[in-house]
């Protein structure tokens, strides 16, 4: 139900969810889905989207400031 009311898969199992951010700012969140086949995200899960999010953050920061 929860999935559902979020647009996700119907078959969704787990979430983790990493903030967007650059120079102090938050721009957003990355989410990871899994469906019911895989475990619950880890601890080396949860540091692979961190950084993840940061370059992603970082990207769209430099898009933003070369686009003016």
């Amino acid at each position: 139900e929860w999935a559902r009311a979020r647009l996700w898969p119907a078959d969704t199992a787990h979430a983790l969810c990493a903030v967007l951010r650059s120079r102090g700012r938050t721009l957003g969140v990355l989410t990871f889905l899994r469906g019911p086949g895989r475990g619950r995200f880890d601890r080396s899960d949860v540091a692979y989207a961190e950084e993840v999010a940061a370059r992603i953050g970082a990207a769209l920061d430099l898009a933003a400031a070369v686009r003016g």
